[in-house]
């Protein structure tokens, strides 16, 4: 009599689904938390670009000795960097970022020494609340608030 030797390695059906949403449950909670993260990263990643902008249009200004300015569009959701000739760069906010019907100041000019024009605070709407970048008479220090 031969007898048929029935091989039973692997795992079943129920044991494969099991696995599989698990490993699904765990990655949609890292994918959440992880989203959180990422917004505050490019928060901190506009501001840090705005600051740099802020600097460049402050160092044209300087050395080609002509007034430069950075310019937010009437909705608040980009900016341009000028010169007395030529448009500079323009940038989009980010989805969540916007500056605010509510800010006063629309517009930064530099004049040729370096120093700023007019003063006061651009306020962000962001998905964390309001912030505010002042902008000091002067030599253009920006101080950011929460």
């Amino acid at each position: 009599m031969v007898r048929v030797r029935r091989c039973e390695e692997g795992f079943t059906l129920i044991e494969t689904i099991l696995v599989l949403s698990i490993v699904m449950v765990i990655t949609s909670s890292i994918i959440f938390v992880f989203s959180g993260k990422m917004e505050e990263k490019e928060e901190r990643r506009f501001f840090r670009q705005f600051h740099l902008d802020m600097q460049k249009m402050q160092a044209i200004a300087i050395g080609e000795t002509k007034y430069t300015s950075i310019k937010f569009a009437e909705n608040g959701t980009k900016y341009r960097g000028q010169s007395e000739t030529a448009i500079l760069f323009e940038h989009e906010l980010p989805d969540r970022i916007r500056l605010s019907s509510d800010s006063k100041l629309k517009e930064i000019i530099f004049h040729p020494n370096g120093m700023v024009r007019q003063f006061g605070t651009l306020v962000f709407e962001t998905k964390t609340g309001l912030k505010n970048v002042t902008i000091h008479i002067g030599n253009g220090r920006l101080n950011y608030e929460e």
